[in-house]
């Protein structure tokens, strides 16, 4: 019901958007049914598009305008990827800030909201709207969700997850409670797979010495392309150069199937409210020890 709410939202705004201002979706020269703009967003960034279309309408002169075309507008990873043909320098100040108001807005509902991941897929939430993706990927599936929904529950005062929202905005308990039942089970390795996932502490040590704590493994396909969530729990924070360095790193000794997470222990003690609330919990929750690697002695 909720994603033909969407569905519908969307339509309409499109068709509205696309009446109110012709000009910035036309293809000059071209059938207006050829390569046709791709607007993929969820209701909560419309307001914030329908203000960068105004912006842009009064910024282009008409003269200047026959240049000017959206190829596609939408969500990709939790930010808003936008491209667009002709006058530049005109319209980029109005889109950046575009893309920085959906960095902090609900993609559901436009309050605030923050970049976060679900089993690997990021998108903005609020905290509310983040709860609910969370149980989609309950392993009960919608039966259990409805129970822990509605179910009464001592740490929420016997108030149920659904009461509680109804109340105000959801409590870090509520969405530690909500992170804890949507985690996957604690994958099984076999000894050919402890022993090639060893492999990963030198190249990890190699990076952060002795900021890196201890590894471990959740989400572990091996049939799938990428096979497993890497999580190193570290003795601080780590900076995007540092992390991406790692990627690159654990690429070049064949570990490229391994999603890398990198979680501080401040992180670990409240999940609910770190940067990365999913990864904290699988390494609480859902995860196995990668043992430390032992070289073998020589002969």
């Amino acid at each position: 019901m909720v994603a033909a709410d969407h569905e519908r939202q969307h339509r309409a705004f499109l068709a509205a958007i696309q009446l109110r201002h012709p000009w910035q979706f036309r293809n000059r020269g071209v059938s207006e049914h050829d390569e046709p703009v791709q607007i993929n967003v969820s209701p909560g960034w419309h307001a914030l598009l329908q203000r960068l279309f105004e912006e842009v309408e009064a910024r282009v002169p008409e003269a200047e305008r026959g240049g000017f075309r959206w190829r596609r507008l939408q969500s990709t990873g939790g930010v808003l990827d936008i491209h667009f043909d002709g006058v530049r320098e005109r319209v980029l100040s109005v889109v950046n800030r575009a893309r920085d108001v959906a960095a902090v807005s609900c993609e559901q509902c436009a309050r605030a909201g923050w970049r976060r991941q679900v089993a690997g897929r990021y998108q903005v939430d609020c905290d509310r709207h983040f709860i609910e993706r969370l149980l989609t990927a309950h392993r009960g599936g919608d039966r259990a969700v409805k129970r822990w929904w509605n179910s009464p529950q001592p740490s929420l005062g016997e108030h149920s997850p659904a009461e509680v929202l109804q109340q105000g905005p959801a409590p870090e308990l509520l969405i530690d409670q909500a992170l804890r039942a949507a985690m996957p089970e604690a994958p099984r390795l076999n000894g050919a797979h402890r022993q090639r996932l060893e492999g990963v502490w030198p190249v990890m040590q190699a990076q952060f010495s002795e900021r890196l704590r201890s590894l471990r493994l959740a989400e572990f396909e091996p049939g799938r392309r990428a096979s497993g969530t890497l999580l190193g729990l570290m003795a601080s924070d780590v900076g995007g150069s540092e992390h991406a360095n790692a990627v690159n790193a654990l690429a070049r000794r064949g570990f490229s199937d391994l999603r890398l997470r990198l979680l501080s222990g401040e992180d670990l003690e409240r999940p609910a409210r770190a940067s990365d609330p999913w990864s904290c919990m699988l390494a609480l929750e859902a995860s196995v020890s990668i043992p430390r690697y032992r070289p073998s002695l020589p002969d």
